[in-house]
């Protein structure tokens, strides 16, 4: 199956699609989606929502962030995932946020923060939400949750917005070496933008996913963050999957590569064990 995935990106190189054109194409959207709704004033502060075809009034909602060093992506490339998990019966809403060079950190955040505090308020309005993020939204989805300057800002808390974080190939410790993230993380401001430097007794359930063949952001990155977790009594886990690449592990949520890793299976069974749940730290968080 992987091989057949690749021979398909190595016609797509020379026809002018991409990976995520192919896995939407064969997407199956399950229940009404709704394209486009701005969550903030500006062009950037859109996102998607996908929707199973029967909601409940416990269906939980996943908030995800997607990919592309800080600098690329869009919602629009990710329908294969909503429409994935909405058939899982989790209604899901994909994020589009500020890019470089357009802005530097912390402004993505903020949009990220901005988005959740939206879908707290005006989607999921009590149900259980969750957030995600593979790669670069990882990196988002940790910060909004372990930073709560980022949901204060909005009017919220961590305790109340989510239930729990599945980070996806995450680099939770970033320190930037090629020239360009060093502009989009400035040395002087370095410390600030690193998740695990946030890490205390107050963060919500995380599930991080990784594959061992991840040359990208290497899985040491996601066994870091779910020591540091643990060693603050939360609740943490962390899943490496043999073999499976930076690309692939989020792939693998299409039914075209599914065998690749089992991302899917493993985010929605944590939905499922945490939606009814809170966590340790929501006793001691002071709600705004």
């Amino acid at each position: 199956m992987k091989q057949w995935f690749a021979a398909i990106l190595a016609l797509c190189s020379v026809s002018a699609c991409s990976g995520p054109q192919v896995l939407n194409l064969v997407a199956q959207t399950p229940g009404p989606v709704q394209h486009n709704i701005a969550y903030g004033p500006l062009p950037r502060h859109t996102l998607d929502i996908y929707s199973p075809k029967v909601m409940k009034p416990d269906t939980p909602v996943l908030v995800f962030y997607h990919g592309g060093s800080w600098q690329y992506g869009s919602k629009d490339d990710y329908k294969f995932l909503g429409s994935a998990f909405a058939a899982r019966g989790i209604q899901t809403v994909i994020v589009n946020y500020r890019l470089h060079p357009d802005v530097i950190f912390p402004a993505f955040v903020e949009d990220g923060a901005k988005a959740l505090a939206y879908t707290q308020k005006s989607i999921a309005k009590g149900r259980p939400v969750f957030i995600s993020g593979h790669s670069a939204g990882a990196h988002i989805a940790a910060m909004i949750a372990l930073d709560p300057e980022f949901l204060a800002a909005e009017g919220t808390n961590i305790c109340d917005a989510t239930r729990g974080l599945i980070g996806i190939a995450g680099p939770y410790d970033f320190t930037p070496v090629e020239p360009v993230f060093k502009r989009i993380f400035p040395t002087e401001i370095l410390p600030s933008t690193k998740p695990i430097n946030y890490v205390t007794n107050k963060a919500p359930p995380m599930l991080l996913l990784h594959g061992t063949k991840d040359t990208t952001v290497d899985p040491k990155r996601s066994e870091q963050m779910a020591a540091a977790l643990a060693q603050h009594n939360n609740l943490a886990q962390v899943k490496l999957y043999p073999g499976v690449e930076h690309l692939y592990i989020i792939g693998a949520i299409s039914p075209v590569v599914r065998r690749s890793a089992p991302t899917l299976v493993d985010t929605v069974n944590f939905i499922q064990e945490q939606k009814s749940a809170g966590y340790p730290g929501c006793r001691n968080q002071v709600k705004s």
